[in-house]
């Protein structure tokens, strides 16, 4: 698996934008994978995670997220 970037990110955060944080679960996965690695912990990487939370929240918990990993 390659690294993920700040263009990555920029680029997942308008396909959210776009179409909603669902029809990119597989790389929202991704992103909580490499969160976890990259030590990053806390309730925002939980919520983004889990689908059964509401999509504002998964959204705000993607920034939080993308904030710390670019």
């Amino acid at each position: 698996m390659r690294a993920i970037n700040s263009l990555d990110l920029e680029r997942l955060a308008h396909c959210i934008a776009e179409d909603g944080i669902e029809s990119v679960e597989d790389a929202v996965g991704s992103v909580v994978w490499r969160a976890r690695v990259a030590g990053v912990c806390g309730p925002a990487v939980d919520v983004l995670g889990d689908t059964s939370q509401p999509d504002v929240v998964r959204q705000r918990a993607f920034g939080l997220i993308a904030g710390r990993l670019a």
